[in-house]
């Protein structure tokens, strides 16, 4: 059975800090909670483990105010994309993204920003042109299926309950 926590509540790294308060007087610790937080519900349970507040970012990529590409857009609702993975493949840096074919084909990318990033530019550009989302970096996070294309202010109005 998949774990149905969000994210940042598998994270003992930062829950661990948000539960323990802070050990240096007049010091406050504040820490919001990120990664896979898609609903309501996930928000809550952030709060409710000690968050001050939550950081929501594949929530909004399929809003119509979001920057992203109508092909990227569209690669998070289409069924033939079902994992993500952190990769280094498109830039050099690790990020999560929607697992496809440059991704697969490109396991073992060096940690070398900013020379991937420059070298996959014009690679990432001509299968942007072309429509292949097999071959863009399609950033996303976990909760990638649960992002809905409606407008920014009703993702917050059902993230924060109202």
């Amino acid at each position: 059975m998949p774990d149905l926590l969000p994210r940042f509540a598998r994270c003992p790294v930062i829950v661990a800090p948000m539960a323990g308060g802070t050990s240096t007087p007049g010091l406050v610790t504040a820490a919001a909670a990120a990664g896979g937080i898609m609903s309501h519900r996930d928000v809550r349970a952030a709060l409710a483990a000690g968050a001050v507040a939550a950081q929501c970012g594949t929530a909004f990529l399929r809003c119509p105010e979001s920057g992203a590409q109508p092909l990227h857009k569209a690669a998070l609702a289409d069924p033939a994309f079902t994992a993500t993975a952190v990769t280094r493949a498109f830039t050099g840096r690790p990020a999560r993204g929607l697992v496809n074919r440059f991704m697969l084909d490109h396991p073992d990318a060096p940690p070398a920003y900013p020379e991937v990033h420059c070298a996959t530019r014009p690679l990432r550009a001509a299968a942007a042109a072309a429509g292949d989302a097999s071959r863009i970096n399609l950033w996303a996070g976990e909760g990638f299926r649960a992002a809905t294309a409606r407008p920014a202010a009703e993702v917050v109005a059902l993230l924060t309950g109202r």
